[in-house]
């Protein structure tokens, strides 16, 4: 297989596979080199962030798909990014085809849910947590959020999900109630969201980051939330009372 790395967002020497740099800023390249190397199916791997045309792009190309995306949600900024390599003659195929191992069976995952209480608590405010989620898919908004019962602490927008948890520290350090019912997060794939190139992803720093927010729990889709480390996950859920709820 061959990795295309996108420049300041990936590195050829971490891959063993024959690999380039290209920039973010010339489509034609992308092609071009996708082509010397006779791919004809892709996989996205990874995460970028949003360009900025008018300070580094030099490419009209560039300019043109990045003028597209720039005032539109993340899922269709990648559906118009999945149609420029449709059209230049790419398949896209989805990293799960990929990734062995990487998805939390459904049921729950914790010594916390031995307490019929508390995993009831976790179910109550994760089909609230949910139906909020498929209520605002619409709006192109949101993969994540972090809700306890009916109340909600956040919801992910641009600034991506750690930054989201960041804000919610600072409101569970004010929130007595969070000692009791600590607020759980849902990350899984918004309704309509384009499988294919971007699904959510829950790591080991993931969980590190939600413990420091007083956060408790984790609510995953079995089949649409990409679980990195999963086995150093399953390590320390076993020694602590974080849980998991995959759906």
């Amino acid at each position: 297989a061959f990795v295309m790395c996108i420049e300041g967002f990936c590195e050829p020497t971490s891959f063993l596979n024959k690999s380039e740099t290209v920039s973010l800023f010339n489509p034609e390249i992308w092609v071009k080199t996708l082509n010397i190397y006779k791919v004809t199916h892709i996989v996205f791997a990874g995460k970028i962030h949003r360009p900025n045309i008018f300070k580094e792009s030099k490419s009209i190309a560039a300019r043109e798909l990045i003028n597209k995306i720039s005032c539109v949600g993340d899922n269709e900024a990648l559906n118009i990014i999945e149609g420029f390599f449709k059209k230049n003659g790419f398949k896209i195929i989805p990293i799960s085809s990929v990734l062995k191992n990487c998805f939390f069976s459904k049921g729950f995952y914790g010594k916390s849910f031995f307490d019929p209480l508390f995993s009831e608590y976790i179910q109550k405010s994760t089909k609230f947590g949910i139906h909020l989620l498929n209520n605002i898919s619409k709006f192109d908004v949101g993969q994540s959020l972090v809700v306890s019962n009916n109340l909600v602490y956040a919801v992910e927008a641009m600034e991506g999900t750690d930054s989201m948890l960041e804000r919610v520290k600072k409101l569970t350090f004010n929130n007595e109630n969070a000692f009791n019912n600590p607020p759980i997060l849902i990350k899984i794939p918004k309704k309509g969201q384009n499988k294919k190139i971007d699904l959510p992803v829950v790591g080991f720093n993931t969980v590190k980051k939600c413990v420091d927010a007083r956060i408790g729990s984790i609510v995953v889709s079995s089949k649409g939330t990409i679980i990195v480390d999963l086995k150093k996950i399953n390590a320390f859920i076993a020694k602590t009372n974080f849980s998991i709820f995959s759906v």
